[in-house]
């Protein structure tokens, strides 16, 4: 067969597969319940439900639509976050963004108890192919519950199966005590530093996994606060941008600013973070968050180029990756008063504090 005739056929191939792939969306967790559940903690839900779509579902055939894409398609937040009680606005929604199957968990209270109902609809006919209801104490029940019960609703899918691709069972952040279990470690919440044997807690939020401290390693040219070693032991080492990027443990890695954005967007936002993310100690002036997902950021101040060191106990300063110009790079700050996360650029030798994400 001559090549050109090939090549065509082999993008034909290629697009009658791509055509092939079904988009499946799982719309914002509704909350009925009085008093509401808190917005970190739907989003945590949401979050599970696509988690588990996205491990057992064959890439080829399907496609887990993001929460953007389902803004994007319905054109904003609000129509996205449109109440649906019943099989026709599902449907209805399903087919307005393209999407083969779509479903939605709706929360309540009953007894004491928080209530999940789960529904999963053929977006084309409207027809209820799965879904599963509890009942649990807490936010962390519930994940359990979803766990358990979500992997077979989605199984009623054609192609989608139970057997070797379901989902893993990943402890809960939400009430701020979720860590991965690592053979490295008994009691599965920290790792050890071989360059000097420091030990560190770590805690997975969402799909990343982050040193639960700031680092300490004595790398070269960095320092503690007021160079007293109590503030490396409380707040760890501060650190020049160059050398902020090389001084995370193997398996480690200082940090983009879009990486960064991720967190803050899974926590609920830059506008809040600084609430969920603080520890709830540590903080002057009554500073301290609530520490919801185990982050535990601490105000260890800063350090300039000619010795001065300044605003320990009220600010805490980050070093991202992403560079800004030639000599200046991305820091991230937290601050005693606010909420919110900030990002500006600053000279890169400067001396902040360094918190690592896993590989």
């Amino acid at each position: 067969m001559p090549i050109a005739p090939l090549f065509v056929l082999l993008l034909f191939v290629l697009s009658a597969n791509a055509q092939e792939q079904k988009r499946v969306a799982i719309l914002n967790t509704e909350d009925d319940g009085e008093p509401h559940l808190e917005f970190t903690d739907l989003n945590y839900i949401n979050a599970r439900l696509r988690e588990i779509a996205v491990k057992i579902m064959p890439e080829d055939k399907y496609s887990v639509m993001s929460v953007q894409s389902i803004i994007d398609k319905m054109g904003s937040k609000e129509n996205a976050r449109k109440v649906c009680k019943e099989a026709t606005c599902m449907a209805e929604i399903g087919r307005k963004i393209s999407a083969a199957y779509v479903g939605q968990a709706r929360l309540g209270r009953f007894g004491g108890y928080l209530t999940i109902s789960m529904e999963l609809y053929n977006s084309g006919s409207g027809v209820l192919i799965g879904s599963f209801t509890g009942k649990a104490k807490d936010v962390l029940g519930l994940e359990a519950i979803i766990n358990e019960n979500a992997p077979l609703m989605y199984s009623k899918i054609p192609d989608v199966s139970v057997g070797s691709k379901t989902a893993p069972t990943v402890p809960s952040v939400a009430d701020g005590t979720g860590v991965l279990p690592y053979a490295n470690n008994r009691d599965g919440n920290s790792f050890t530093d071989s360059r000097d044997n420091k030990t560190y807690k770590m805690v997975k939020i969402g799909n990343q996994t982050w040193m639960a401290e700031n680092l300490n390693y004595n790398a070269s040219g960095s320092k503690c606060y007021d160079n007293s070693e109590s503030n490396c032991q409380k707040y760890g080492r501060l650190y020049d941008w160059k050398t902020a990027k090389t001084a995370c443990p193997k398996g480690w890695h200082l940090p983009t600013k879009d990486e960064y954005g991720k967190l803050d967007n899974f926590v609920g936002g830059a506008n809040t973070t600084g609430k969920f993310l603080k520890a709830t100690s540590g903080w002057s002036n009554n500073g301290n968050g609530n520490d919801k997902f185990g982050f535990s950021a601490l105000p260890g101040g800063s350090g300039d180029s000619g010795g001065g060191f300044s605003s320990v106990g009220y600010y805490g300063f980050w070093w991202s990756a992403s560079e800004y110009y030639s000599s200046s790079a991305y820091r991230r700050d937290v601050r005693y008063g606010v909420e919110f996360v900030h990002y500006s650029n600053y000279d890169e030798d400067n001396l902040y504090s360094v918190r690592c994400l896993q590989d």
